[in-house]
């Protein structure tokens, strides 16, 4: 936990670059009235998505899908509530020969708190033979730019 607690304490969400708003919605909220945890994993899939389309530069077909997500670890910080103004934030961390780590965060537009924080490896695959494979040139060139 301490290591999550020193990224989170010099955490600048500028570094972020890929910027998503999020639009609430009413089954987004649990019975302890605020955002549920799980609900917030899905807006984490929302970023990536508008973060892999961006990289592509074009919206992606996802039944040709190019990378998988095989670990996603994510530390609550702050409640969100409805209807928070909230965006997620996205950057690349690391970039191996088949995987990749994105981070992201939560974050709320009004008071500028980040919420949670989540990281995700995802791994290149090859849909046919379901194995891994190198990340495709084109993509790695692009993830070196974010």
């Amino acid at each position: 936990m301490s290591k999550i607690n020193d990224i989170l304490e010099n955490l600048d969400y500028t570094s972020f670059r890929h910027a998503t708003p999020l639009q609430l919605r009413f089954n987004d909220i649990d019975v302890l009235g605020h955002v549920n945890n799980n609900s917030q994993l899905s807006l984490f899939d929302v970023g990536k998505t508008e973060f892999y389309n961006a990289l592509r530069g074009r919206l992606e077909d996802w039944s040709r899908v190019e990378a998988v997500i095989v670990n996603i670890n994510c530390t609550f910080m702050e409640q969100i509530r409805f209807p928070d103004p909230i965006e997620v934030r996205t950057r690349v961390k690391k970039i191996g020969e088949r995987s990749f780590v994105l981070q992201q965060i939560l974050r709320n537009t009004d008071t500028g708190v980040i919420c949670s924080f989540c990281e995700s490896v995802l791994v290149s695959v090859d849909m046919e033979t379901r194995e891994s494979k190198p990340i495709p040139d084109n993509i790695l060139q692009e993830l070196r730019k974010w």
